[in-house]
């Protein structure tokens, strides 16, 4: 995807970001909220609410009025519903009634406003903080994690709209007026149609973020190494990547140059990504870069990578050739029960101790007689 600068006329590629949040939205997106920095300040919680926005408008019925409706509702205190004459105080009502059933967080719910702001279209999302909490399976202290972001949120995507009647033209942001109250159960705010039609023209690419990465941990790291990882490496499968230049694209804290530090921070990633993603790595450092190996995890809907299994067997196999001084046509035997048995029932064979001096036709007969020992 491209997008071109307002201001210089240059068209900027998706190569052009390579920072922290680089993959999570495409270059349109990240320019109409103010490029990268503002991205910055959005952490979990606030990626969850842009997330059920564009949810809520790919799925949820945008309500609204005909011009003919309104003009009868401001022109007439009296009109026929439905085949019943009602007042204008028993319209409002009703729509009181909707707007409560609405707020109680039985549903998602976008309502177009037909006058906001003296004649400016908006439309009103009201979201239950249980549709944030994933239904209320994620736990956080109090709902005033998602306010805090509703704050930085109002403060990107500086734009201008025209009024549906006259010149006049009103600065907006990327949401408007936010409205919550600790302890109530929802948040509400308005967006411009300017807004809906930028998040509505990207949920393609957001959709692809795995929603249980969003919506299974409290931080965004695990998010953000996982799509860096999938735009740099997806298509191979794999990788090097220059340790400084890891570190500088994912904002990381400097210490992260020791390789210890480097080590526990990355374990910590992949067993939390073979928790909850669809993808997960393997790693090894070497001299001033990280290899990386991706592979399919256990949770994984569609079928992208090499699974968890066939990963950790090629690795083996690659290591007993290795290491046990083994030519092709030795390997053929213990790659077919590799693939035959796969690489965790195998592992009790491979993983076996074994005297290191063992190589070569001595190591393959062990190999045999150790399957027909365990039936495999």
């Amino acid at each position: 995807m491209k997008a071109q600068d307002k201001n210089t006329g240059i068209t900027k590629t998706f190569d052009s970001y390579e920072a922290q949040l680089v993959t999570l939205y495409p270059n349109e997106l990240i320019d109409f909220l103010g490029g990268l920095e503002p991205l910055k300040r959005i952490n979990i919680f606030g990626h969850r609410i842009i997330f059920v926005m564009m949810e809520m408008l790919k799925s949820t019925q945008v309500h609204k009025l005909s011009v003919d409706e309104t003009k009868d509702i401001i022109s007439n205190d009296l009109m026929e519903r439905d085949g019943r004459f009602v007042s204008l105080q028993d319209i409002r009502m009703e729509e009181i009634e909707k707007r409560r059933l609405l707020e109680s967080g039985k549903k998602l719910a976008v309502i177009e406003e037909s006058y906001f702001a003296d004649n400016f279209s908006m439309f009103q999302m009201i979201i239950p903080t249980k549709a944030l909490n994933d239904n209320g399976n994620i736990k956080v202290k109090d709902n005033s994690v998602f306010h805090e972001q509703l704050k930085i949120l109002k403060a990107l995507g500086n734009h201008t709209v025209k009024s549906n009647v006259g010149e006049e033209y009103l600065i907006t942001n990327f949401i408007e007026t936010p409205i919550f109250n600790k302890g109530q159960n929802y948040i509400r705010f308005y967006i411009s149609k300017a807004t809906a039609k930028m998040l509505l023209n990207n949920i393609d690419g957001y959709s692809k973020v795995y929603r249980s990465i969003l919506f299974s941990t409290p931080s965004t790291m695990p998010l953000n190494v996982y799509l860096y990882l999938k735009k740099k490496l997806g298509k191979m499968n794999g990788g090097n990547i220059k340790i400084q230049k890891f570190i500088d694209d994912l904002s990381l804290a400097s210490h992260y140059s020791k390789k210890s530090k480097l080590t526990v921070f990355l374990d910590g990633i992949q067993k939390k990504l073979n928790e909850i993603g669809n993808i997960s790595f393997g790693y090894k450092i070497v001299e001033d870069s990280i290899v990386f190996s991706l592979y399919e995890t256990n949770n994984a809907a569609v079928i992208e990578y090499q699974s968890i299994d066939d990963y950790r067997g090629k690795n083996a196999l690659k290591y007993i050739k290795k290491s046990r001084k083994l030519n092709d046509k030795q390997m053929v035997y213990i790659e077919a029960k590799m693939k035959e048995y796969g690489y965790e029932k195998m592992s009790t064979v491979t993983r076996s101790r074994l005297d290191v001096n063992i190589v070569g036709a001595d190591y393959l007969k062990w190999f045999v007689d150790k399957c027909i020992e365990l039936n495999l």
